[in-house]
């Protein structure tokens, strides 16, 4: 009976110890920005996120702007903002998928003001077990 309850401590601890931490969500803001010299941008222009986690752009500029997935000032269909008037945040877009997703502001994408979002899987954390946690683990088991 012992060495059956010693190898399911064993199994157990070394399930808990292989197991990966999982991450928390993450929301990212990104500004619609610019200098008013006639450059306008997205600030960041590329952000990296991980599966789950939200982004939403916030207008930062006195003139509309918009977030329109798509590339070369063509929408793809995969999310708009809509027009955001100056001051303006636009609600939350979530990521699921991994992959790159290019947008642009519908008003100047021929300026240049594109940006990117580039969702990648996060590293996995193993937390790996030290001998002597075993041991004080059998040792607490068998008493």
């Amino acid at each position: 009976m012992r060495l059956a309850t010693k190898v399911l401590v064993f199994a157990s601890l070394a399930s808990v110890f292989a197991v990966a931490t999982p991450l928390l969500a993450t929301d990212h803001t990104v500004l619609m920005n610019g200098d008013y010299g006639g450059a306008m941008f997205f600030d960041p222009p590329s952000l990296t996120v991980h599966p789950g986690d939200r982004v939403r752009w916030m207008n930062a500029m006195i003139v509309v702007h918009t977030s329109t997935s798509g590339v070369d000032c063509a929408p793809d269909g995969g999310w708009t903002t809509g027009q955001l008037d100056p001051g303006e945040t636009s609600a939350y877009f979530t990521f699921n998928t991994v992959g790159s997703f290019p947008y642009y502001c519908r008003f100047h994408c021929e300026i240049g003001m594109t940006g990117d979002i580039a969702v990648t899987q996060p590293p996995v954390r193993v937390q790996t077990s030290t001998w002597g946690r075993v041991k004080a683990l059998f040792a607490t088991a068998s008493k």
